[in-house]
């Protein structure tokens, strides 16, 4: 089976998309980002009454927090970006790729028909993905594929 077939067939739901955190809108900045270094996750989705409201990532923590200290006491919701795109479980891995390189996001929140978390799409899951489907091209591919060694290493 073609990378191209199985990133159209494929769906999302054959990922892992538990390795999320969660947390309200009116969660503290500092809270979210121990939060987030606790989990080891580069994004918190922020959630109210179960639904998806938006999302916190280390991209915001960055260019909206780093520099001003009296932030980290501030809450998530006014820093966090508002109904964040998502995706379905059902929809492909092709789709969320292409979302993913439309917006230049590295997380896409995934939520049922009614808004409800069902996970996180990190970009991380998305090369996991592509190098099971091609582990031996991969795996073997030189640092700088346009420069080849003449002699053997060591030799």
């Amino acid at each position: 089976m073609s990378i191209v077939k199985n990133l159209q067939e494929l769906a999302i739901n054959r990922l892992d998309l538990d390795g999320y955190a969660s947390c309200a809108p009116d969660t503290i900045i500092s809270d979210v980002l121990k939060k987030m270094r606790g989990a080891r996750v580069s994004a918190v989705l922020v959630e109210a009454d179960g639904r998806l409201v938006g999302i916190f990532t280390e991209r915001d923590a960055l260019t909206k927090v780093a520099n001003e200290s009296s932030t980290w006491s501030s809450v998530v919701e006014g820093f966090m970006t508002h109904n964040p795109q998502s995706l379905t479980a059902q929809q492909s891995i092709g789709e969320a790729l292409e979302l993913m390189n439309a917006g230049h996001y590295r997380n896409v929140p995934i939520v049922d028909e009614h808004g409800h978390i069902e996970g996180n799409l990190p970009q991380h899951e998305i090369i996991r993905f592509l190098t099971d489907q091609f582990p031996h091209d991969i795996y073997n591919l030189p640092p700088d594929p346009d420069r080849i060694a003449h002699t053997k290493e060591g030799a």
